[in-house]
This record gives structure tokens, C-alpha cells and sequence, in this order.
């Protein structure tokens, strides 16, 4: 198990590839059917069904050319009402990252077409019905919009990575640019985003230099601290958005913590950590079945989960990972471990009976 932990390594690469998400609600689990089972041995009662408009039909929008070719990412929440007939009306926009997404995120609302809300058997207007649309470049993890220093740094570590670097170069290159990002972190104007940003670049690098792990845990654990969150009020209440830099550093920070924790068989926290990191990859590319290196983040990401979830007998969360883990390894350059085929077996068999 400790060899199979030790595999898992974290790389750094760039795709220019546009994708566009829509996200209705935010998932609270990775998987539904354990948070019910979960509840349901808690409380010891069904849960609560939320009555809400259910999406039947709708258009991906398209990525604004421009911010294609300018590599501009951000988010947009549009708040609307669904009529009787389960059309969109009322559609605004409460909160934009990007202006230049706005337009394209209005119209895709306005398209879209819901199963109405019934009360009493009859249909009924639902006000104040939101969606959520992210516009970010697939597998741009370094791409964290925190200006031309940040892209410089990163394209540093990736001059190291380069193949017939030794790997005394290779050491010396990521020490002089951990100095450089020391030097940015001294400074007192630097916004939040941007010292989350940094602290986890850091980690990455101590990370392939491979330096303690307390040492990149507290980077990590500090860059959290600095995530952007806002409160948005809208006809329901507050709702809660981030921008999509945001997103990316609480998926790919959230790996490499939980992967942190694992090494050190802290395997709640680990739980806590992959399980944070795995829903916010759903929030912001809106399936739990990604493509290209995400695919293979998300796919180490369902390993450890399982890995610390069997440790603590959750057995239905130990299972559904390794399954979804299988799953992503199909027609990819994966290979699910032998190693947890056994493991896998025996936690399915154990939620079967539960």
C-alpha cells in the first residue's frame, strides 16, 4: 500500500482546451447513496427532499471567442424563475467574475427548459432559481490568472522538468524559484488569491524535491486560509460563490493535502481533504468523469479516498471510490492497482450487507 502512495506524484502541464460548465446546485458529497445510508444510521430517519425546478433540456454554451484566445476563465451565477410551464423568466445576472461571460451565460439560462415544481398537484411559479456556469480551460491547473510573475515561476518548474535535466539541476532550478516565491510572499500588498496561489506553488515544489511533509502540509494548510469566498444575497438567501483560480487550488491544493494526511494514515482528515478536493473538480467541470490530466488527478484522487475511507470501515464510500477509480482508468493509460482488488471485493460485500 505505502509503494502504491509513493506512485502518486503531482505534475505540472498545460492544455488549451475551453470547457463550460453549468452547476444547478452544489453537491455536499461525492456520492449521494453513502450520505443517505450515512443519515440515515445517524438520525436514524429519511432525509429531507428539497422541492426544486429539475433541469430537463439544455444548451452547452459556447466559450466567447475571445476569452478563448485570450485564455480568460471566470464564473457566472444567474438567478431566474421558472414558470408553471417550466420556462425560464426573469433571468439576471447576481454575480459575475468575468463581464465578458455574462451574455453567453444570460442566454444559456434563457434556453434552458425545467420540470416545474408541483404543490398540491398543481404546477406553481418557482422564484429565485440559480445556475451557476464556470468557463475554464481543461487541465490549465498553473493557469491560476494571478499575473505574468505567477506564469513565470511556472514555466520555470516546467524548464526543470524537461527530459536529459539531472536531477541535481533539476533540485538546484526548484530551490532558486522557491527563493523567488519567498520573496513575493514577503510582500505586504499581495491580495489573497495570489498568496494562496503562491503558497501552493510552493508546496508543489517542496513536494518534487520531495522535503518533509510537514513542511508542505503547513504550506498547504496556510494557502486554505486565504481562499476567496463570496456572499452573494439572492431572492433565496445567501449563496456562496467562488472564482474558478479558486476552484483549481482547492482541487489540486485539496489532492495533495489529502495525499499529505494519507502518508501519514490520518485518514479522516485525508477523507476530509480528498473528498473536498474531488467536489470541487464536480463544481467547476460539472462531471466526476473529467478528461486529459485532470482525468488522472481525479482518478488518484478516488485511490486515496478509498484507501483512508476502508481504513475507517466506511464501506460504502471506500467502494463507490474505488469503483468510480476503475471506471477512469477505462480506455486511459491507467491501470487500477492489483494490489486493492482484494479490498475492493471485501468493502463491497461488506456495504452489500449493510
Amino acid at each position: 500500500m505505502r509503494r502504491l502512495l509513493l506512485l502518486l506524484s503531482l505534475l505540472l502541464t498545460t492544455n488549451a482546451y475551453a470547457l463550460v460548465q453549468i452547476n444547478e446546485s452544489i453537491k455536499t458529497h461525492v456520492f449521494s447513496q453513502c450520505e443517505t445510508k450515512e443519515k440515515i444510521d445517524t438520525l436514524n430517519k429519511s432525509p429531507v427532499l428539497l422541492k426544486i425546478p429539475r433541469l430537463l433540456q439544455s444548451n452547452v454554451p459556447n466559450y466567447p471567442r475571445r476569452a478563448t484566445r485570450l485564455f480568460m476563465e471566470g464564473g457566472v451565477l444567474v438567478e431566474f424563475d421558472v414558470d408553471e410551464r417550466g420556462k425560464v423568466i426573469n433571468p439576471k445576472v447576481i454575480w459575475s467574475e468575468n463581464k465578458i461571460f455574462n451574455l453567453t451565460a444570460l442566454k444559456n439560462a434563457s434556453s434552458s427548459v425545467y420540470k416545474p415544481v408541483l404543490e398540491n398537484g398543481k404546477t406553481i411559479l418557482y422564484k429565485g432559481h440559480k445556475q451557476e456556469t464556470f468557463f475554464s480551460m481543461v487541465d490549465e491547473q498553473d493557469m491560476l490568472n494571478l499575473g505574468k510573475k505567477f506564469d513565470n515561476l511556472v514555466l520555470e518548474i516546467q524548464y526543470g522538468l524537461k527530459e536529459g535535466k539531472s536531477a541535481k539541476y533539476f533540485i538546484r532550478r526548484v530551490e532558486k524559484t522557491v527563493k523567488k516565491i519567498d520573496s513575493l510572499l514577503a510582500r505586504e500588498d499581495l491580495d489573497k488569491l495570489t498568496r494562496a496561489g503562491l503558497l501552493y506553488l510552493k508546496a508543489t515544489c517542496l513536494y518534487k524535491i520531495k522535503a518533509p511533509n510537514e513542511e508542505i502540509k503547513n504550506l498547504l494548510i496556510e494557502s486554505k486560509q486565504h481562499y476567496v469566498e463570496e456572499i452573494v444575497q439572492s431572492e433565496r438567501g445567501e449563496y456562496f460563490v467562488s472564482s474558478v483560480t479558486s476552484m483549481k487550488l482547492k482541487t489540486f491544493g485539496g489532492i495533495l493535502l489529502g495525499q499529505m494526511y494519507l502518508d501519514e494514515s490520518n485518514w479522516e482528515k485525508a477523507e476530509k481533504e480528498l473528498s473536498g478536493a474531488i467536489l470541487a473538480s464536480i463544481r467547476m467541470s460539472g462531471t466526476d468523469l473529467p478528461i486529459g490530466l485532470k482525468r488522472q488527478k481525479i482518478y488518484q484522487a478516488y485511490l486515496q479516498l478509498g484507501i483512508a475511507s476502508y481504513y475507517q470501515q466506511k464501506w460504502c464510500l471506500a467502494s463507490k471510490s474505488w469503483e468510480k477509480a476503475k471506471l477512469l482508468a477505462n480506455g486511459y493509460p491507467m491501470t487500477f492497482p492489483e494490489q486493492l482488488t482484494e479490498p475492493l471485493e471485501y468493502s463491497q460485500s461488506k456495504n452489500w450487507w449493510e
